[in-house]
């Protein structure tokens, strides 16, 4: 999966915001499912071990996203004194398995699928300039 730098470098800054606690947010692609947008959203719990997506926030991340032709597709969050990797209490509240999961620890971001339980890896590109194959300009 290719993914835009730009979109990685917003999901690391908003982990390192969020310290002590828990960052969260969105993520957005297109009709293709190409990942092109990360909405950092406020933790409405804040916590150092979960996150709960600001609902009103939520809602307008949607909003945005459709109308930029868009479908929320996944979220992401962090782990401030873990791996990036997804922990028990995500995979157990994992409910789309559709979706992206990011785990951002420090400068790491992973990406994962979860299913009935199941973590599956996802292997990410970052691609810092230039169009990514497929692209329309």
């Amino acid at each position: 999966m290719l993914v835009r730098e730009p979109i990685r470098v917003a999901m690391v800054a908003h982990a390192r915001n969020g310290l002590p606690n828990e960052c969260c947010g969105l993520i957005a692609s297109d009709s293709s499912g190409r990942v092109c947008f990360a909405y950092p959203l406020t933790n409405a719990d804040p916590s150092p071990v979960t996150f709960t997506i600001d609902p009103d926030e939520h809602f307008g991340a949607m909003r945005h996203a459709e109308n930029q032709g868009w479908e929320i597709s996944g979220v992401f969050h962090s782990h401030p004194d873990g791996g990036a990797t997804p922990s028990v209490t995500d995979v157990a509240m994992a409910w789309d398995p559709e979706w992206i999961y990011f785990v951002v620890a420090a400068d790491e971001v992973g990406a994962f699928r979860i299913r009935s339980g199941e973590v599956l890896r996802l292997d990410v590109e970052w691609v810092s300039s230039g169009p990514i194959a497929g692209e329309r300009r």
